[in-house]
């Protein structure tokens, strides 16, 4: 049972700190903001499917925010405690480096989605006396869809902070994969595409088809995954009609996003001499 403790103290620890209560505002704010501009100027009513699927929510809040938020509040996680010889203390208790590892993983991941499920659900109770269609299953579920990315995040952070021997290696590698997920994803496969139209298609060798690798690449990207998840699910798809096999390759990548990395970290944190 440690490694429910070690998720507890840290858990706690998030939850008394400051940032947590401005994460919450920040997150209402946002998607207020997208409230007001997805509402019609003149009046009438609107759907909160419209407001998750607008550019604040979606793009600016979901899949820029929210990667970025996770992995700067867990990058430091297991390294910052091995800086500052607090591991040490903690690990002379009966905690073994998988609880801690786990733990880490679990409460930091519950410190980030709590502010996920307040920020968004509290605009939700003024969405639900206004002028709109309101779905409670779509609104609930994306909801619960966003905090999960942001503990897929917290998982990659982790990883990297059990797996570094210094805060600026963790830090270095979790931003590194930011802004490659991120910002820069759309660049790392435009020499692809050029190489595709200038080479007229892909080598016979290959047993992917051009919009195969493309797909292929899209899901590798997490954000690219929660994305295709999330979209099939607001329209009421998902896991049916023929793109059923890509919604369980989105949701299975997003698993192994969360799973692997904490593996590879504590695989590399077993063997460290501390």
């Amino acid at each position: 049972m440690s490694w429910q403790a070690v998720a507890r103290k840290d858990f706690e620890d998030a939850v008394r700190s400051r940032w947590l209560l401005g994460l919450t505002t920040l997150f209402t704010l946002l998607v207020s903001l997208a409230v007001y501009i997805v509402r019609p100027a003149g009046g009438g009513t609107f759907s909160s499917n419209a407001v998750l699927n607008s550019i604040v929510v979606k793009d600016g809040v979901t899949t820029t925010l929210i990667p970025l938020i996770a992995l700067v509040m867990a990058y430091s996680a297991v390294v910052g405690e091995r800086a500052s010889g607090s591991l040490k203390l903690l690990l002379s208790l009966p905690h073994s480096r998988a609880d801690v590892v786990f733990g880490k993983v679990l409460g930091r991941s519950g410190a980030i989605a709590l502010p996920v499920v307040v920020g968004f659900l509290l605009p939700a109770l003024l969405l639900a006396l206004g002028p709109l269609n309101f779905a409670v299953g779509s609104y609930v579920g994306y909801t619960l869809l966003t905090a999960f990315l942001g503990c897929v995040f917290v998982g990659i952070a982790v990883g990297f902070s059990a797996a570094m021997a210094s805060q600026r290696l963790a830090m270095a590698g979790a931003m590194g994969l930011y802004l490659l997920f991120v910002p820069l994803w759309g660049a790392v496969q435009f020499p692809l595409q050029i190489y595709l139209q200038l080479s007229g298609g892909v080598p016979g060798w290959l047993p992917l088809t051009g919009p195969e690798i493309f797909r292929l690449l899209r899901l590798l990207n997490p954000t690219g995954s929660f994305k295709i998840v999330s979209g099939a699910f607001l329209n009421g798809q998902l896991f049916t009609g023929g793109s059923a096999n890509l919604h369980v390759a989105a949701a299975t990548m997003l698993v192994g996003w969360l799973l692997l990395p904490p593996l590879l970290g504590l695989w590399k944190f077993e063997r460290a001499d501390l």
